[in-house]
């Protein structure tokens, strides 16, 4: 990855990380609060459908193709042509997912009982669809919101959108201690609406800096030239929402079968949401700088740029993930137990939720390099081939997640660590598909580098994750002896990976010796 996109990965890394502290402060109020039980398996499955409703409609499926077809645009430095797209853009998103989410509400009722979690008694039911209905307000706004975060990251303005997503969490944060504690669980959905809204008002300035500036107020383009943009991203999006809408088709089944057990809806949720720091922190990250700048390299035929740039990047992601993935499977349940074990939040919560990690973590580096596999065929404009690849790769999850459920069941374990190894094993074989694919064609993308970035990155990870299971046998779980065996971890995971010479580690050596120099020169 060249320095120029590594400065502002970090920087995107650092607010992804910071969203996702205060994720867990959220998380870790809301289950001191209300533990894994019955209220808490409300809000999470009440959760399901909105989140459905944005992701297929307004959130990844739109940025695929809006973004594309916007950043192509700029390249052509047709600024008044960008930014009326996104105008209509944006006024028919708010439309249809508005649209949607009045529908989904006046079904919450039959939703809940027939489609998300069919094993819920009926005031179980009756509980999800009033929070359902609750948290379509926020799905509404975000629709909007997303579309911002489009126009700004192509703008290469990262700030706001990566502040965004800390507002929305400081929202469930006030919602939770402020708004619960007199109406209930309801609060909690009370503050992702006022999230949404500060996720929204956080990047109205910038999106009106970038509307105001002198390039925006040149020629408007024609109403043909604007709906020919209009007709991409309607091309463009129904194959990405076929693969979303897949994924969380898969949501709902694993909610399904969570529902069957007590707590066991909130321990996969609390599990997941644990995997998505190291994703949203590396992955999305990386992902998030890369796919404008691809485009770009896309739209101006630089085809040699575009593979540099996507295997220097894959090759951080993987570096970066493979450790991670260790360290959750070796010491998930001592950080879980450190994070989360207070309140109602008892022991066998801990456990499950450790359970459920330890398998999902399998497919972490998968996770984050599939972020930008997919993003790689957004930016050619070919967003049939991810749908194909993740309505195949949810067949599979589904299949085996209702096996392993059972399995898992059967044999007196945990039933939700089924569901995580399903999760691992069919989005190892999404990413492998799509690389695969992705690598027949663009020929340079064949690299020889990244089966010898995996064998170098597992054998550091292993080494690594020896000397933790060590340190923790010797000095505890406490929260000193856990954070500083996961320092020393990161820092022999690195020291091998350096001493095995590792290509994909320099640029994080370059730009830390960087910073020595310039606090010393300073």
């Amino acid at each position: 990855m060249r320095v120029s996109l590594l400065r502002p990965v970090l920087f995107v890394s650092g607010f992804y990380l910071l969203s996702n502290l205060a994720g867990f402060i959220a998380r870790l109020l809301i289950n001191a609060q209300f533990g894994a039980g019955a209220e808490q398996d409300a809000l999470r499955a009440a959760f399901v459908i909105p989140d459905l409703l944005f992701n297929v409609l307004a959130g990844g499926a739109l940025a695929s193709a809006f973004i594309p077809t916007y950043v192509a645009r700029l390249s052509q430095n047709q600024f008044a042509h960008a930014w009326r797209l996104a105008q209509t853009t944006a006024a028919l998103i708010f439309l249809i997912v508005g649209g949607c989410a009045v529908l989904a509400s006046l079904f919450a009722p039959w939703l809940v009982r027939e489609v998300v979690a069919r094993a819920f008694d009926e005031p179980q039911v009756r509980r999800t669809a009033a929070l359902m209905r609750l948290l379509l307000i926020s799905t509404t706004i975000f629709g909007v919101s997303g579309l911002m975060m489009g126009v700004l990251q192509s703008n290469q303005r990262f700030l706001a959108p990566a502040i965004a997503p800390s507002l929305y969490q400081l929202g469930l944060i006030l919602g939770t201690v402020l708004f619960a504690p007199r109406v209930g669980i309801e609060g909690v959905a009370w503050g992702a609406v006022l999230g949404a809204l500060m996720h929204l008002g956080v990047q109205v300035p910038g999106v009106l800096h970038v509307m105001h500036t002198p390039n925006v107020a040149s020629a408007p383009p024609s109403p043909a030239a604007l709906l020919a943009d209009l007709r991409q991203i309607a091309v463009l999006m129904p194959p990405r929402m076929v693969g979303l809408g897949a994924v969380q088709l898969n949501n709902v089944v694993n909610t399904t079968l969570a529902s069957a057990v007590a707590g066991g809806v909130s321990a996969f949720n609390n599990a997941f949401a644990i995997l998505v720091l190291p994703i949203a922190a590396i992955g999305q990250a990386i992902g998030t700088v890369l796919f404008p700048a691809i485009s770009g390299h896309i739209a101006r035929n630089e085809r040699a740029a575009f593979a540099i740039t996507f295997n220097r990047a894959l090759g951080q992601v993987i570096v970066l993930s493979v450790p991670a993935s260790a360290g959750l499977m070796v010491i998930g349940e001592p950080i879980i137990r450190l994070l989360f074990e207070r309140g109602a939040f008892d022991a066998r919560a801990t456990h499950w939720v450790a359970f459920a990690l330890a398998w999902l973590a399998l497919g972490l580096p998968a996770h984050t390099a599939l972020e930008l596999v997919t993003r790689a065929f957004y930016a050619m404009k070919d967003s049939l081939r991810p749908a194909l690849a993740a309505v195949f790769s949810v067949a599979i999850n589904i299949a085996l997640s209702i096996v392993f459920f059972a399995t898992f069941a059967r044999i007196g374990l945990p039933p939700v660590g089924g569901l995580g190894l399903a999760n691992a094993l069919a989005t190892i074989g999404e990413t492998a598909l799509l690389h695969r694919a992705l690598a027949k064609r663009e020929a340079r993308l064949r690299s020889a580098s990244f089966g010898r970035v995996l064998v170098k990155s597992f054998t550091a990870a292993g080494v690594m994750a020896l000397a933790l299971r060590g340190w923790v046998g010797v000095f505890g779980e406490g929260l000193l002896a856990v954070s500083t065996g996961l320092i020393g971890g990161v820092f022999l995971y690195f020291v091998v990976l350096f001493s095995l010479r590792a290509r994909e580690a320099y640029p994080l050596l370059g730009m830390l010796r960087a910073r020595l120099r310039k606090r010393r020169s300073g």
